[in-house]
């Protein structure tokens, strides 16, 4: 099964000056960025798509928050993308001690395309704080 979409940035193809698409796990890759860093509320008719992820840059989150934030990350990936099985989410925060300020998401998930032996991808989200 292949899978296709619009290129965030509409993007102009040079060989038939239409917009460039977007196919295969970087269709996916580019979908699960747009829903983990849209904040609720951002986009018009559909208030509810999103994370907090935004919310979180400049605050030290307890562990209870963090699993909030987890478990919102996995919700909207289920709801809005259908095409991926997740296997797991991992936030990495930054300590006191870090020498970077960086929130990294680590997504493990499989492709939802009926294979026998789904191969497991993954995709690291950096957000700059």
């Amino acid at each position: 099964m292949k899978y296709r979409d619009l290129h965030i940035f509409f993007r102009k193809n040079p060989n038939n000056n239409d917009i460039s698409l977007l196919s295969g796990n970087s269709a996916i890759v580019q979908s699960i960025k747009n829903l983990v860093l849209t904040k609720k509320g951002e986009r018009p008719f559909n208030n509810s798509t999103g994370t907090s992820v935004v919310d979180f840059l400049f605050e030290q989150p307890t562990l209870a928050e963090l699993a909030f934030l987890q478990n919102e990350i996995q919700t909207i990936l289920e709801q809005a993308e259908p095409r991926i099985i997740v296997d797991s989410i991992e936030l990495i925060y930054p300590t006191p001690s870090s020498t970077t300020d960086d929130l990294k998401i680590n997504i493990k998930y499989v492709l939802n395309n009926g294979e026998i032996l789904p191969t497991q991808q993954s995709l690291t989200l950096t957000v700059n704080q």
